[in-house]
C-alpha cells in the first residue's frame, strides 16, 4: 500500500467545532470538537487542551475511503519502515 502523508493537498480532513453550549459539553460553541475526513465521515473526538493523544491516524475510516492510506510521519516510521 502507499501511504501519503495527511498535509498532501489532495487530501481533505476537516475540524469540527462543537456547535453546543458548554453545559452539554464543557467546550464553546465555536471550539474544536472533532477531527473528521471530508470524504466518508470519519471522526474522532480532539483532545483537550493538556492532552495529545488525537491523531489523524486513529479516524476509523470506511473500508472505500480513498484516504485510509493517509498517516502521519510518526505512524509510519513507527509501523512500515
Amino acid at each position: 500500500m502507499s501511504l501519503r502523508s495527511f498535509a498532501d493537498p489532495q487530501t481533505h480532513f476537516e475540524i469540527v467545532p462543537s456547535g453546543s453550549p458548554p453545559s452539554v459539553d464543557g467546550l464553546a460553541i465555536s471550539e474544536p470538537k472533532y477531527l473528521r475526513c471530508s470524504e466518508c465521515g470519519a471522526q474522532v473526538r480532539i483532545d483537550g487542551p493538556d492532552e495529545t493523544q488525537t491523531t489523524i491516524d486513529d479516524l476509523p475510516h470506511d473500508r472505500s475511503c480513498s484516504q485510509r492510506d493517509v498517516v502521519s510521519e510518526w505512524w509510519e516510521s513507527q509501523y512500515v519502515r
